[in-house]
């Protein structure tokens, strides 16, 4: 199985986070435009720059104990990976949310009101419901503060709290703010399959391969910074999956 390293508590000076789609030009002889066409699955492109110092001044001891477990394999690492929007654009607004799961007796159980599940979350209880855009996939979403913006790229999650469903992540298309009763119209890029509990700004954990090993040489004063690239990988291209492990728990 191919190895998974867990990212490491290391701080980020610098963060780039692009989606990459492969394409094949084939160049016309004849003056007519050159043919294009997908040349592999779409993927994640990171930059991280990570600080040689961070908190507790262990931040460079890290990089080097990541380097040490990713060794000679195919060297991948699980990035909680943010939106590339600026840092502090959520900073006061908390519209991630999770479903917390209830149980009696052993059994889970979901409270029920006017014929629709009620979920219980840890934060805002924000229920989305599938719709379209002026043509283009959306998200109804009520349960919001009033005025909130959520912006173009940022990851929103659906969630139903059904044993088999998996959660469905999707990246939003465009600006929108919620109206003074807390309900907004969020275009995506791609549509939800079915409606549930709406969480807005998570991070997306995304597996990556190092396209190199960082070194980086420390000064006598001031600090200094580690600069990783990454590809997004999937486990299938792996004959035997992944083997996730994390060695800073």
């Amino acid at each position: 199985m191919a190895k998974v390293v867990a990212w490491p508590p290391v701080g980020l000076t610098a963060w780039e986070l692009t989606k990459h789609h492969p394409i094949g030009r084939s160049r016309s002889y004849f003056g007519k435009p050159s043919r294009i066409s997908g040349a592999g699955a779409a993927r994640y492109l990171a930059t991280a720059t990570v600080t040689g110092i961070g908190a507790d001044a262990a931040s460079s001891g890290y990089v080097e104990m990541l380097k040490d477990q990713l060794g000679f394999g195919p060297q991948l690492v699980r990035v909680p990976s943010m939106a590339p929007l600026w840092h502090l654009h959520a900073r006061g607004r908390y519209l991630v949310s999770r479903i917390l799961g209830l149980t009696a007796g052993g059994d889970g159980w979901m409270l029920t009101t006017n014929t629709r599940d009620t979920f219980v979350s840890d934060n805002l209880n924000t229920y989305g419901t599938p719709t379209t855009d002026n043509g283009w996939p959306a998200v109804r979403v009520e349960g919001l503060p009033p005025g909130a913006v959520i912006r173009p790229s940022e990851f929103i999650v659906m969630r139903n709290g059904e044993d088999g469903v998996a959660d469905e992540p999707r990246r939003v298309l465009t600006l929108a703010r919620a109206d003074a009763f807390g309900w907004a119209t969020i275009r995506l890029d791609q549509a939800f399959t079915f409606s549930g509990l709406v969480s807005i700004g998570e991070r997306r954990d995304v597996v990556f391969q190092a396209l190199d090993i960082p070194r980086a040489v420390q000064p006598v004063s001031g600090s200094w910074s580690f600069e990783w690239r990454f590809r997004e990988v999937f486990e299938h291209e792996f004959s035997d999956g992944f083997q996730e492990v994390d060695p800073w728990r």
